[in-house]
């Protein structure tokens, strides 16, 4: 996932020299929005608002240069593997 975050934002990247960036990101989100869906995670909700709200900022003011899409996949992700992994961790202490 960090990898295909990292890739919009090389994308990104690319397409603000044509004055074109800001098309990827409502893909982007949709996208992303789709794939942790089908994994039962929600990616757009009001727990993670800061977190996709700074990664936008980041991306509409610095045109991509700076990776937002990718801090906001792996914000998610590893949120997610923490409270996936902490209870695990409470069995085995037992």
């Amino acid at each position: 996932m960090a990898i295909i975050g990292l890739f919009y934002d090389v994308l990104q990247t690319a397409f603000s020299w044509l004055g074109l960036g800001v098309l990827i990101i409502p893909i982007f989100y949709l996208h992303f929005w789709l794939w942790f869906r089908l994994r039962g995670v929600k990616f757009i909700s009001m727990k993670r608002a800061p977190t996709l709200g700074i990664g936008a900022l980041l991306e509409f003011l610095t045109a991509g240069i700076i990776p937002g899409f990718t801090f906001i996949v792996l914000r998610t992700a590893l949120d997610y593997k923490i409270k996936k992994i902490v209870p695990a961790l409470d069995i085995i202490k037992k």
